[in-house]
């Protein structure tokens, strides 16, 4: 089976911040599992700061505002750490499983799943919550 890789860029994270590799490389092998892509896939997954993601945000969704993780069928997902630490905080769980979970939805989104419509959340979501609950996260669906 094909496997499932990644560039990481987690330059504006300070040291206690950052993710370890492994963690990053466990929830793409997950993924690879439920996914079972056909060749060997490289991702680019970059941390960025809530001003980028505000930019961005507005750019490609034309919502003026920071989001959590913007992904692109190109293979790029980008994730605004603050956002995430807040929504961590918020609900009560480690900076770590919000990263997976944000991960993992982003990965999905690269592999052109989607969850606008009715009918595209139902194909997307429980693939979620198998691969999140594979790696002991919390789905919250």
């Amino acid at each position: 089976m094909a496997v499932i890789r990644a560039e990481l860029n987690q330059s504006i994270l300070r040291g206690g911040q950052r993710m370890p590799r492994r963690v990053v490389d466990r929830a793409l092998s997950a993924c690879a599992d439920a996914l079972k892509p056909r060749r060997e896939t490289l991702l680019s997954v970059a941390f960025v700061s809530e001003k980028e993601m505000r930019r961005l945000n507005k750019q490609w969704r034309g919502k003026d505002k920071p989001t959590d993780v913007l992904s692109f069928e190109s293979g790029e997902i980008l994730i605004c750490y603050p956002v995430a630490r807040r929504q961590a905080a918020d609900l009560r769980h480690s900076i770590r499983d919000e990263v997976v979970f944000l991960l993992v939805h982003g990965v999905l989104h690269a592999f052109g799943f989607d969850h606008i419509d009715p009918s595209d959340a139902k194909r997307m979501f429980p693939l979620q919550t198998k691969i999140l609950m594979r790696l002991g996260v919390d789905p919250r669906l």
